[in-house]
């Protein structure tokens, strides 16, 4: 993924998909490697320089929609 654009459709598509993770994964224990699973490629897949500002959105959208403290 190389454009901002990208990142956001991607970031977009994890954070719909986010509510139903936390209600299928109530468990912080099961829910952190499952969102991780989602979260680590996009964040791998991230230039360098845009790597910080995909930290943030995650961390925001998961503020956003309360996730338990890992």
């Amino acid at each position: 993924m190389d454009t901002r654009a990208q990142l956001q459709k991607a970031l977009n598509r994890i954070e719909a998909y986010l509510p139903g993770l936390l209600d299928s994964h109530p468990d912080p224990a099961e829910f952190w490697p499952a969102f991780a699973g989602e979260a680590d490629s996009i964040l791998d897949g991230a230039p360098a320089h845009e790597q910080e500002w995909v930290a943030d959105r995650l961390e925001s959208m998961l503020n956003f929609h309360g996730a338990p403290a890992p």
